[in-house]
C-alpha cells in the first residue's frame, strides 16, 4: 500500500510539470497573439521574452557577490594603492595559513608577519606592473596581443617576483646570503617551470574578458592557491636546507671518532711491527699533517640573527620608500638646485640636455617614479571650486584648477603631456607640429645664456609631422578609454568618467590640452592656398585630440611666417582653420588660438592682429614668443663670459627672465585693443560678444610675475625657460607663490 500511494504522489506530480510545460509552450506560440482574449474573456498579460528583457551577464546577477565586487571596483578606482595592498595583505594571510596547515606542524606567527611584509612590500610594485602591461602591447590582432602579454609576463615578472619571494622568505628568517643564495637556487627554477602550467591561462583571461578594477579580484582567489605552493615549496626548502646544516653540525663529532680510531690503529701497528716483514725504506719520506681533531671557527659561526636581518630589512625599506617620496615630489629641493646644473654638467649641449630630460620623464611616467605634485589640495571637486581654490580660473568655458601653464616646444611631438600635466600645471600645450615630417634647421641650434637664464633657439619647427602626433594622442585616448570601459568613440561624444565629463585632450578635469600648428618650411608664404592647406591638414589629424588648437605665427626661425600676421592673410588662414575646426567629430569643439610675435610691437601691427582675431572668429591670443632682439636682454651689474656672450649673438630667438616686462606690457595693450574692437562690434540691443581669451608666455619665473600679467588681462600665465633653470618643481613653486601673494592681500 505504501508503495502504491508513493507512486500515485509521484505521477501526480509528473502530471503538474507536464501540463505547465504545454501552457509555456502555447503561450511562446502565440506570442504575437498574446495579449488577444482568453476563453474567460480576460486580457492576458504580454509575457517576457529575450527580445524585451535585457540580458547580464552571470556575474551581474550573483547578488551580494555582485554588490561586493562592484565595492571593490569603486574602491580600486578611488584608492589603488590602498586597495592593493589591504588585498595583497589578505592574500598572503590565506595562503600562508594554507601553507602551515599543509606542514603538519604547530601554527607558527612569525612565518605568517614574514609573509605580511613580504606581500605589503610586493603590492604596489605587481600592481604598477600589471597597469603597464595591459597599456602597452596592444596591437590590431586582439590574439597577438594576448600573447605578448603573457610572454612578457612569464619571463620578465615571473622569475623577478619568484627570487624576491623567497629570497625575503630566506633574509627574514634569519638566513646568511650563502644560504638564501642556496634557497633561490632550490626553489625558483622549479616555481618558474611550474607556474607556466598556470599563470600564462589566468593571464589571457584576465587581459581579455575583465576591467581593470575587476583583476585583482580574480587574480586574487588563484593567488592564494598560488602562494599557498609557494610558501609550502619554501617550506621543503628550509628543511632540505635545515638538514644539510645538522648534518655540517654532526659532521666534528664524526671527525673526532675517526681521529680515535686512527690513533689506535697506529698504536697496534707499532706494538705488531717486530712481527712483521721488515719493509724497504724510502730517503724521500713526506711528512704528513695528521688529522685534526678540532673544528675550525668558521664551522662553529652562527648565522645572523633573525631580529637583526628583520630590523636591516625595515630599515632599507623605509629609506627606500622616504626617498621615493621625496625624490618624485615636485617641492623637493633637489628639483630646482641639484638636478638642473647637474643636466648642464652632463649635457653640454642644450639641445641633448632637452632630448634626455624628455627620455627621462617618457620612461619614468609608466612606472611612477616621475616627479609629481604633491599639493594640499586632494580631491578634483576642491581644485576646481573657486571658494576653496583660490587659483581656480574659467577658460573657454571650463574651471581649471589653477592659471599656470607649459609653453610649446618643451613637448614637441607629443610625447610626456600626462608627466608634464603631473608637475601641476593647469594647461599643457604641444607642438609645433608642422604636416610633414622636417628636421629643421642643422644643429647646434639651442644655446644656454646661465648668467641670464636665458636660452637661444633656433630650432625651426623641427617636427615629425601631423600623422605621427595624431597616432600617439589617438592611443593615449584609446588607453584611458580602455582602462575606464569606454571606447574612443564614446570619449568623443564626452561619455562620463568617475562623473566627470572630462576634456578630450587633457583627459583630466580642471585641466586644457594645447596642440599647435603650424606651416612646413617648404611651404611658400606668398601662396596662402598652400599654406591654409597645410593648416587645414593638421587641423583634420589633430583636432579630435586637442582641446585648444594654437596657430603659430611667430616663430622667428621659419623665414617668411611672421608675414602671416598681417591682417589679411591672417583673417584668412584662421578663418580657414576655425570653419576645418567646427567640422570636428566631437562632442565639445576644440577651441582656436593665434600665438602671435613679441617684436611686431607697434599699434598699426597690432590693431592688425586684432582685426584679424575678430573677423575670424578666433577665440583668443597668446601673446609672445622668443624674440630676435638682443637689447636689454642681460640685466644691469650681471657679466657674460665669453662662451655666454657668443651664445647670446647667435642667431635664433632668445626667451628668458628680461622678456617679462615686454610680455606684461603687450598683454595689457592686447587686452585694450580686443576689448575695445568687441565694443565697435556691439550687435542689435548692445549684445556684446564674449571677451576674448589671452595666455601670456614670456619671461614668467615666479609668482609676483604671474599675478602681473594675470592682473593685466590674461587668463592663463605660461612657462617655459624658467622650467629649464628652475627645474621640475617650477610650477608648484609658483603656484606657492600666487597663494601666499593672495592671501597677504585678503589678510
Amino acid at each position: 500500500m505504501a508503495v502504491g500511494s508513493t507512486c500515485r504522489t509521484v505521477f501526480r506530480r509528473h502530471i503538474d510539470v507536464l501540463q505547465k510545460l504545454r501552457q509555456r509552450r502555447a503561450h511562446s506560440t502565440n506570442g504575437g497573439d498574446s495579449t488577444k482574449p482568453t476563453q474567460g474573456g480576460r486580457r492576458q498579460d504580454q509575457i517576457p521574452t529575450p527580445n524585451t528583457v535585457p540580458t547580464l551577464n552571470f556575474w551581474q546577477r550573483l547578488g551580494p557577490l555582485t554588490r561586493a565586487a562592484q565595492a571593490y571596483a569603486r574602491a580600486q578606482r578611488k584608492r589603488p594603492y590602498v586597495t592593493q595592498v589591504c588585498t595583497s595583505l589578505f592574500i598572503y594571510l590565506c595562503s600562508d595559513l594554507s601553507a602551515q596547515s599543509m606542514g603538519g606542524r604547530d601554527y607558527d606567527p612569525t612565518r605568517t608577519a614574514r609573509s605580511l611584509v613580504i606581500g605589503s612590500l610586493s603590492a604596489i610594485p605587481s600592481y604598477k606592473w600589471f597597469v603597464w602591461l595591459s597599456e602597452g602591447f596592444n596591437y590590431q590582432s586582439r590574439l597577438l596581443s594576448l600573447a605578448t602579454k603573457v610572454i612578457v609576463n612569464q619571463i620578465c615578472f615571473t622569475p623577478v617576483f619568484n627570487t624576491y619571494f623567497f629570497g625575503m622568505q630566506a633574509l627574514l628568517s634569519g638566513a646568511t646570503l650563502d644560504e638564501t643564495w642556496e634557497r633561490i637556487k632550490k626553489t625558483v627554477p622549479v616555481s618558474c617551470v611550474n607556474s607556466c602550467k598556470l599563470w600564462p591561462a589566468v593571464t589571457a583571461v584576465s587581459f581579455a574578458f575583465l576591467p581593470l578594477e575587476y583583476r585583482p579580484v580574480f587574480g586574487g582567489v588563484i593567488a592564494v592557491v598560488w602562494q599557498t605552493y609557494l610558501s609550502h615549496l619554501n617550506r621543503l626548502a628550509e628543511r632540505s636546507i635545515a638538514g644539510q646544516v645538522e648534518s655540517l653540525e654532526a659532521a666534528p663529532a664524526m671527525e673526532k671518532m675517526a681521529g680515535t680510531y686512527l690513533r689506535a690503529q697506529r698504536s697496534l701497528a707499532g706494538s705488531l711491527q717486530p712481527l712483521l716483514r721488515p719493509q724497504p725504506r724510502f730517503s724521500n719520506h713526506v711528512r704528513r699533517r695528521p688529522a685534526s681533531t678540532t673544528t675550525t671557527s668558521s664551522s662553529t659561526k652562527r648565522p645572523p640573527s633573525t631580529a637583526r636581518n628583520i630590523f636591516v630589512t625595515t630599515i632599507l625599506a623605509a629609506t627606500a620608500t622616504l626617498t621615493y617620496y621625496y625624490a618624485t615630489d615636485t617641492r623637493a629641493s633637489i628639483h630646482q638646485w641639484l638636478v638642473p646644473r647637474l643636466i648642464r654638467v652632463l649635457f653640454p649641449d642644450a639641445e641633448d640636455a632637452h632630448h634626455a630630460g624628455t627620455a627621462a620623464l617618457k620612461a619614468l611616467y609608466p612606472l611612477g617614479l616621475h616627479p609629481r605634485e604633491r599639493a594640499a589640495a586632494a580631491s578634483t571637486e576642491s581644485e576646481t571650486n573657486p571658494a576653496t581654490n583660490p587659483l581656480a580660473v574659467t577658460v573657454f568655458g571650463t574651471t581649471l584648477a589653477n592659471p599656470i601653464g607649459i609653453s610649446a616646444g618643451l613637448d614637441k611631438d607629443a610625447e610626456i603631456p600626462d608627466p608634464l600635466f603631473a608637475l601641476g600645471a593647469g594647461v599643457v600645450e604641444v607642438g609645433g607640429c608642422t604636416p610633414r615630417p622636417q628636421d629643421g634647421n642643422p644643429r647646434p641650434r639651442l644655446f644656454r645664456v646661465p648668467a641670464a637664464d636665458g636660452l637661444v633657439n633656433r630650432y625651426g619647427l623641427n617636427s615629425r609631422g601631423a600623422e605621427a602626433m595624431a597616432a600617439r594622442l589617438r592611443e593615449r585616448l584609446r588607453t584611458f578609454a580602455r582602462r575606464w570601459g569606454l571606447t574612443e568613440r564614446d570619449m568623443m561624444e564626452g561619455g562620463a568618467v568617475a562623473g566627470d565629463d572630462l576634456p578630450t585632450g587633457s583627459l583630466l578635469p580642471g585641466r586644457l590640452l594645447c596642440v599647435q600648428i603650424a606651416k612646413n618650411k617648404k611651404t611658400d608664404e606668398k601662396d596662402m592656398e598652400a599654406v591654409i592647406r597645410d593648416h587645414v591638414y593638421c587641423v583634420e589629424r589633430l583636432a579630435p585630440y586637442a582641446d585648444v588648437l594654437v596657430v603659430n605665427v611667430s616663430s622667428p626661425n621659419t623665414p617668411g611666417l611672421r608675414d602671416l600676421q598681417a591682417a589679411g592673410p591672417l583673417a584668412k588662414l584662421l578663418g580657414a582653420v576655425v570653419d576645418e575646426a567646427k567640422r570636428t567629430e566631437r562632442k565639445v569643439k576644440p577651441r582656436v588660438m593665434v600665438k602671435v610675435s613679441p617684436d611686431e610691437d607697434d599699434d598699426t601691427q597690432m590693431d592688425g592682429v586684432v582685426q584679424a582675431v575678430w573677423m575670424s572668429g578666433v577665440d583668443g591670443v597668446i601673446v609672445g614668443n622668443t624674440t630676435k632682439r638682443r637689447t636689454g636682454m642681460v640685466p644691469q651689474g650681471v657679466r657674460l663670459s665669453g662662451k655666454e656672450q657668443k651664445a647670446l649673438v647667435e642667431e635664433g630667438g632668445f626667451s628668458g627672465p628680461a622678456m617679462f616686462d615686454r610680455t606684461l606690457s603687450l598683454v595689457g595693450r592686447y587686452r585694450k585693443m580686443l576689448d575695445n574692437y568687441s565694443l565697435k562690434t556691439a550687435g542689435v540691443d548692445d549684445v556684446f560678444p564674449g571677451q576674448k581669451v589671452i595666455f601670456a608666455t614670456g619671461g614668467i619665473t615666479n609668482g609676483d610675475q604671474a599675478l602681473k600679467v594675470l592682473n593685466a588681462g590674461a587668463s592663463v600665465a605660461m612657462v617655459y625657460t624658467g622650467m629649464v633653470y628652475g627645474g621640475s618643481g617650477t610650477i608648484t613653486r609658483i603656484k606657492n607663490e600666487m597663494r601666499e601673494k593672495l592671501a597677504i592681500k585678503e589678510a
